[in-house]
């Protein structure tokens, strides 16, 4: 499509709108593509970033909207209908929704074979589970005006993987007013619509979901999302990333090579999870395993506490303030520990012997070894039994009891 066809066409569809509004909008374009062409772009890459004329009409506030003109769907990746039934296979079918005042729920299927899934959710809380068949499910649901009206579900295929998720419409943007938000759509520069304080995520009932299912052995999974949490059960992976930047991130059931999950200042929960590496930070939240097994573990927090109680080979183990308490069970070869101010709680079950290095500024250190006392000791380095697991413990003023035992 040239210039001229589009400018064209651009003109017959605001024809019905008034006069005054008409011209305003023409104008923008006009510039827009007068300062394309002098940046150097073909007229190919000015209507690419223009957009789809009818999804920016559809924008427009409702009062100026021609009567019988239909308000823009939610569909995959800004699809039609049309193209969508056309090819199901290709483009996923939508399973149902209904949008309701303020709620909108969607249900889409998709088919492929894929080499990694990748999911944001900007402000959206995300959940990933396994699918019941070899399709990838997705439900997207949105309760709220504001997130209603400001957000869509997208999505679309490159290079063999899988993108969706949910964003901001274009040409949608927020700007902070005093303590509010307030968000409006733009139309290069030029305010179009002003949707007012629509108030926090999670507040009054508002929220953005993404549910996904994908099939067993989908090699790669990706979660990102800005401010909402995050939760993955019964997968299995060869890579799985959550990263959150202030929700917690929740994994569960979870079997897979690689695996890492991290959040700004969120909390991180894994349980009943399997890998051979794994990576659970936080920037100020609390770091939880449970009934975890693996290679290599590593947690750490800015601020918070560390649990742990897992079978894993090697640990390091890390938090600027809080506290660390591990229970390890098997074969355990290496533990690091290390808290700036806190203290720190080790028990091992089932090693050999244990050779423990240990070093606190002020407070208190215990070891024991099988079924003896505690005994008190002082900052230095003590061996039990063969001293096959190596126990490095360093923490700034809290205390430090290690215990161990063969069975």
């Amino acid at each position: 499509m040239t210039k001229q066809e589009y400018m064209q066409k651009l003109q017959e569809k605001l024809e019905r709108f008034g006069q005054e509004l008409q011209e305003e909008i023409l104008e923008d374009y006009r510039q827009h593509f007068a300062e394309g062409e002098n940046e150097g772009k073909s007229q190919e890459e000015i209507i690419e970033e223009l957009g789809n004329i009818e999804d920016m009409i559809r924008e427009l506030s409702e009062e100026d909207l021609p009567e019988g003109f239909p308000q823009r769907t939610l569909e995959p990746g800004s699809r039609s209908d049309a193209a969508a039934q056309e090819n199901p296979e290709r483009y996923g079918s939508r399973e149902g929704g209904e949008s309701t005042g303020s709620e909108t729920k969607r249900s889409f299927s998709y088919s492929g074979a894929y080499k990694a899934v990748i999911l944001e959710g900007k402000s959206a809380n995300v959940s990933v589970s396994r699918s019941e068949d070899d399709r990838i499910h997705v439900d997207y649901e949105v309760k709220g005006v504001g997130n209603q009206l400001n957000y869509e579900y997208y999505q679309y295929e490159e290079d063999g993987t899988f993108y969706a998720g949910a964003r901001r419409k274009k040409g949608i943007r927020e700007e902070d007013d005093g303590e509010e938000k307030l968000v409006k759509v733009t139309l290069f520069g030029r305010t179009i619509i002003s949707y007012g304080n629509i108030g926090n995520f999670g507040s009054d009932g508002q929220y953005i979901r993404l549910a996904v299912r994908v099939p067993k052995g989908m090699p790669r999974l990706v979660v990102k999302v800005g401010s909402g949490n995050i939760s993955v059960s019964g997968v299995e992976l060869e890579s799985l990333e959550g990263n959150s930047g202030s929700g917690n991130v929740k994994l569960s059931e979870v079997v897979a090579d690689r695996l890492k999950a991290h959040t700004g200042s969120g909390n991180v929960s894994v349980e009943h999870t399997e890998f051979i590496s794994g990576s659970l930070d936080t920037g100020s939240g609390n770091v939880k395993g449970e009934k975890i097994r693996g290679r290599e573990l590593k947690c750490g927090t800015g601020s918070g506490n560390i649990k742990v109680d897992s079978a894993v080979a090697e640990y390091r183990l890390s938090t600027g303030s809080g506290n660390i308490k591990a229970r390890a069970v098997g074969a355990v070869e290496r533990v690091d520990m290390s808290s700036g101010s806190g203290s720190i709680k080790l028990e091992l079950e089932g090693v050999k012997g244990m050779e423990t290095a240990v070093r606190s500024s002020c407070g208190n250190i215990y070891l024991a070894w099988e079924n003896q006392d505690e005994e008190k000791v002082r900052n230095g380095t003590y061996a039990y039994g063969n001293s096959d697991c190596k126990v490095r413990a360093n923490t700034g003023s809290g205390s430090i009891r290690i215990s161990g035992r063969q069975s």
